[in-house]
């Protein structure tokens, strides 16, 4: 081959044609510059990048090692006791969902759940009463409930110490009881009003509640626990209301009068009995719900109608 021949050559990086010596030339003399100028800057970019990456494995390798976690919090007898002494309040309560106690005990005294239901796991242990205990725990508290009977330290704490159980398990049984039964709410205010006017025409002729109850059983529909449930609810919760101011003689005057002449009504005038009685008398309606408790309390100790059962 010649030295003088010279081949047509595309250039890689504009796209001209161009004479060269050597066919696998890709480059024009015109671009060649600033090729170079390009592949300098890349291997400053490529260096730069390696000695980064080297500045990071160095920063890695140097590193302090990172603290080590905490150790657990062991359960102590001493926490154990502070525990229990926080549960104690709800010992005595109707029954909480377990969730929400452990909750509680834990926000208060800054410790992790864990512990908690750790510490009180045997307690929910006790709460698994056999099916005897279960079924005298119903019945003792459903013969309270037909006999209008609240001991002083209230159903549930006298049964627990009478049948040597805890507090909780009586209640939480009492409470799976009642959501088995229909409730007392679905008797509708004519239903109501009917009854609390025929109970207490039996407190005043001493006819049995159980009579009673039979009649209006037959009259109204439902069974005659239903009528006795009911009778049992406008009698609870006079120990809730300590806070509330007794009446002064003169408004237990006013209020037992407007009282009076609901109860020889035909049917139940709007609105409901405490507003009605408050906007009619002046009292509170939070003394006239007091009162009136207060006032069935006390006409049914004077009645002490016995059980012909």
């Amino acid at each position: 081959m010649s030295n003088g021949i010279k081949f047509r050559v595309e250039c890689g990086e504009c796209g001209r044609t161009f004479l060269s010596p050597d066919r696998k030339k890709k480059v024009c003399p015109r671009c060649v510059e600033k090729v170079e100028k390009r592949e300098e800057w890349r291997k400053k970019e490529k260096e730069a990048e390696e000695k980064k990456r080297q500045e990071v494995k160095k920063q890695a390798a140097t590193k302090a090692p990172s603290p080590s976690p905490k150790p657990a919090l062991p359960l102590t007898e001493d926490l154990k006791e502070r525990i229990f002494n926080e549960y104690e309040p709800y010992r005595h309560q109707e029954a909480l969902p377990w969730k929400e106690i452990h909750r509680a005990i834990a926000k208060n005294m800054k410790i992790p759940k864990r512990l908690v239901g750790e510490a009180l796991k045997d307690e929910r242990k006790r709460l698994d009463i056999p099916k005897e205990t279960r079924q005298e725990i119903i019945r003792r508290y459903h013969d309270y409930v037909v006999q209008m009977e609240r001991p002083p330290k209230g159903r549930r704490k006298t049964i627990a110490a009478d049948l040597g159980v805890t507090f909780r398990a009586v209640a939480v049984t009492v409470r799976d009881w009642k959501r088995e039964l229909s409730s007392v709410k679905e008797l509708n205010r004519e239903q109501r009003f009917r009854i609390e006017k025929s109970y207490f025409q039996a407190l005043e002729n001493r006819r049995p509640l159980a009579d009673l109850a039979e009649e209006m059983a037959g009259a109204i529909g439902g069974s005659p626990f239903d009528i006795l449930r009911y009778l049992d609810l406008i009698h609870d919760g006079i120990e809730r209301l300590k806070k509330v101011p007794d009446a002064t003689p003169e408004e237990w005057k006013v209020v037992l009068s407007a009282y009076t002449e609901y109860l020889s009504a035909a049917s139940p005038p709007e609105p409901f009995l405490h507003n009605l009685i408050a906007a009619k008398t002046g009292v509170t309606p939070q003394t006239v719900h007091k009162t009136l408790l207060q006032y069935r309390l006390e006409r049914l100790r004077e009645a002490i109608i016995p059980d012909p059962n």
